[in-house]
């Protein structure tokens, strides 16, 4: 082979090499951007969440709303309430168009219904892309990642407020900011993301409430009850650390990973179990 050949060659080789070692880079920095997103879009949410419990004498919403006869999970959701106080988001104008007396699956809310909204989703899922053509969403249903928390326990969302194993979000109770946290808001889920089987945003039940249950443990990671939609991006060696954004009652905003343990989350997730936490969970 000739000098000129082996330059040639070992100039594609390093070049090779550059595009395998920046293309880890470039996805783990894709990644960082879309983790930042979905964290505003959960102090968003939490925000408004504080600004419905101002306006509805210090509690946060029901989990579910409209007629207690229907079932859970064709009740509206508490994105409803949301929509109402975070007037930005509700551009589609849900609250003007939707009538609460029935419920979302009802006829005369089929407009209202089918709004949807990028906050309402991960980034890192796929599920919504802008481009030069336009927006591009990959469900034919409006989704949201984003969960109420109801506490532990397949039961949980039913629970009378004062249980112990209960969370912020029942199908029909109300958690109030001044004597419904015995733990501390800032030791109770609010909200949680999940990429397990994500629901309408616009109706009650498992689609927008959802619980800790013992059985399904490990809570986090790609194929578990909650995450799994941030990776970390490709890695060289070790393993993916998958990461799991959280709001607490408190407002803030916190980043849980596959390492945090069962125990832990299963205490986060209940207002007034009176759990013993670790300093550094």
């Amino acid at each position: 082979m000739s000098r000129r050949r082996v330059l040639v060659a070992v100039a594609a080789l390093c070049v090779l090499a550059c595009a395998g070692l920046l293309f880890p880079a470039v996805q783990k920095v894709r990644e960082a951007a879309a983790r930042m997103t979905c964290q505003s879009h959960f102090k968003q949410l939490a925000l408004a969440l504080h600004m419905c419990a101002d306006s509805a004498g210090g509690s946060f919403p029901q989990g579910t709303r409209t007629d207690a006869s229907l079932p859970p999970e064709r009740r509206w959701s508490w994105y409803l309430a949301v929509l109402a106080q975070w007037s930005d988001l509700d551009e589609p104008g849900v609250v003007r168009r939707s009538d609460p007396t029935c419920g979302p699956g009802d006829p005369r809310n089929g407009a209202a219904v089918s709004a949807r909204f990028r906050h309402l989703i991960c980034p890192s899922s796929g599920e919504y892309v802008r481009d030069e053509n336009g927006e591009h969403w990959k469900s034919p249903t409006p989704l949201t990642h984003y969960v109420g928390v109801a506490g532990v326990g397949a039961d949980a969302a039913e629970l009378p407020p004062e249980h112990p194993r209960a969370g912020v979000f029942g199908y029909d109770r109300r958690t109030s900011l001044k004597d419904g946290f015995p733990d501390g808001t800032s030791n109770t889920l609010l909200l949680i993301e999940t990429a397990n089987e994500p629901g309408h945003w616009a109706f009650g039940g498992r689609a927008t409430v959802r619980a800790f249950e013992p059985r399904a443990a490990p809570y986090i990671g790609p194929g578990r009850p909650f995450g799994g939609l941030h990776n970390g991006g490709p890695v060289l060696t070790g393993e993916r650390l998958h990461t799991c954004t959280a709001a607490l009652a408190d407002g803030s905003v916190r980043s849980l990973t596959r390492a945090t343990a069962p125990e832990v989350l299963e205490a986060l997730a209940t207002a007034g179990g009176k759990e013993e936490l670790p300093a550094a969970w």
